[in-house]
């Protein structure tokens, strides 16, 4: 989510949460002031180790699931059911906020689950009342995050259904992981998710190339997406055709938590390939909605120059931080 960010963004977030090598992991939460200097090059000691123990699949009980101990700066929110935000307290409401504004990646939500990536947009990136903030996700999380089971197991089967058998909460809301995506989901407009992240923070700014050609191998900076960063209803119709054609050949049903970790590959400047951009992409489609993803390329990057050359927000000619990226009406 995702994001992704989803694009791979989220990565970073679990990684400021898990044990430092040699360190305890204790189920605690520590809130200790630290530097955010400091934070930021624990987090990306933390992420290499990740990586490097997903990529030879081998995962150390110390940096997943039950064992995640939070050794960042927690924002506490208390949240109560699927409610509008005109209902939540305006503390609550403002936790959020600055959680966005100060790239904090992780909170608690109102039953003490760890949830990243939860922000509301910047105020300084919308021109609208977000109304909705789901409050009933994060029923696979824990104190100290996702479960190592749930991580493990096929992510649409973390899916919750009604009696009608419709979808009422996905992989992201339940591991209340890019739960901002369920969000934008909630207000019927999938900038939301894009609006809430900072892609030029310390803490991700080193990863926007890749998140860029990720975008780019899946044509998500094309015009006929580009050109659906407003519509939602055309963004989620476009998820889901890709989700059932072009990504449906990666076995989306049996896609885990942890397939998606083993294909990211931010030490390496090449990457991603294209079959892993792809599996990537598909992951999406299992926990869920590609449309976050879709919509956070769309916003967040664009083509300059020879094909290889990307630009991050203000460098694309035009950008807009409520509008997003320009785009031709008339362009075939």
């Amino acid at each position: 989510m995702i994001a992704v960010v989803f694009v791979l963004l989220p990565l970073q977030a679990l990684a400021v949460g898990t044990c430092a090598t040699g360190g305890s992991c204790d189920g605690s939460v520590s809130l200790g002031d630290v530097e955010r200097q400091e934070l930021n090059e624990a987090a990306a000691l933390r992420t290499e180790l990740m990586q490097r123990t997903t990529k030879h699949g081998h995962v150390h009980q110390e940096v997943v699931g039950a064992d995640i101990t939070m050794t960042a700066p927690v924002e506490a929110t208390s949240h109560a059911n699927h409610t509008s935000a005109p209902a939540l307290e305006a503390s609550e409401a403002a936790n959020v906020t600055k959680a966005a504004q100060e790239d904090a990646p992780i909170s608690m939500d109102h039953n003490g689950h760890v949830c990243m990536l939860c922000s509301k947009p910047l105020p300084e990136r919308t021109n609208k009342n977000y109304t909705e903030f789901r409050t009933d996700c994060g029923g696979k999380s824990s104190h100290t995050g996702p479960t190592k089971s749930s991580l493990s197991v096929a992510a649409v089967s973390l899916h919750e259904t009604n009696d009608a058998g419709e979808v009422v909460s996905n992989g992201f809301c339940e591991l209340n992981f890019a739960k901002s995506c369920a969000d934008a989901v909630a207000n019927q407009d999938y900038l939301y998710w894009p609006k809430s992240i900072n892609l030029n923070a310390s803490a991700s700014r080193a990863n926007a190339a890749w998140d860029a050609r990720y975008c780019a191998l899946n044509g998500f900076l094309e015009h006929d997406i580009v050109s659906l960063q407003h519509d939602f209803g055309g963004l989620r119709s476009k998820g889901e055709t890709l989700c059932k054609t072009k990504y449906s050949k990666y076995n989306t049903e049996k896609l885990s938590f942890m397939d998606m970790m083993s294909a990211a590959r931010y030490d390496d400047e090449t990457a991603p390939k294209l079959e892993e951009a792809e599996l990537l992409a598909a992951w999406n489609c299992a926990m869920g909605d590609l449309g976050c993803d879709l919509a956070l390329c769309a916003y967040s990057f664009c083509k300059k120059g020879a094909s290889s050359e990307h630009g991050l927000y203000d460098e694309c000619e035009g950008w807009d931080p409520v509008n997003g990226m320009p785009f031709a009406a008339n362009t075939p």
